[in-house]
């Protein structure tokens, strides 16, 4: 009898441990960002971008310019893009500090910055 009930407390300890271990895993924020031609000039939109700490992030950046490249930049991340005209590419990083940083194309200057906002 005491056999039978150290199995089955052990064997409800394998249960519990596989269920929290399958749902504990590190959570991934999905954020798609254009970056192009606007009504008032070229940038990146939106100009907020939020994930938060400790998340996974992956960014999804499309070039909307039909005739040149642009960048796309988190320094605070490492993250330095070029991309070309219509092309999409995906920026994948942790979020391992929280503030907000500056996203800007590193190729014009003079293009719309966006936010990051990591909390």
């Amino acid at each position: 009898m005491a056999r039978t009930r150290h199995i089955a407390l052990a064997s409800l300890a394998l249960a519990a441990t596989a269920l929290v271990a399958g749902c504990g895993g590190p959570k991934t924020d999905h954020v798609t960002v254009s970056d192009g031609p606007l009504t008032s000039g070229n940038g990146i939109t939106p100009v907020k971008l939020a994930v938060h700490k400790g998340h996974k992030v992956e960014l999804v950046v499309t070039n909307t310019a039909k005739d040149k490249q642009h960048g796309f930049s988190i320094d605070a991340y490492n993250v330095h893009e070029v991309i070309n005209p219509g092309d999409t590419t995906t920026v994948k990083f942790k979020a391992n500090q929280s503030g907000t940083f500056v996203v800007y194309c590193q190729l014009h200057a003079t293009h719309g910055k966006s936010e990051l906002d990591v909390t």
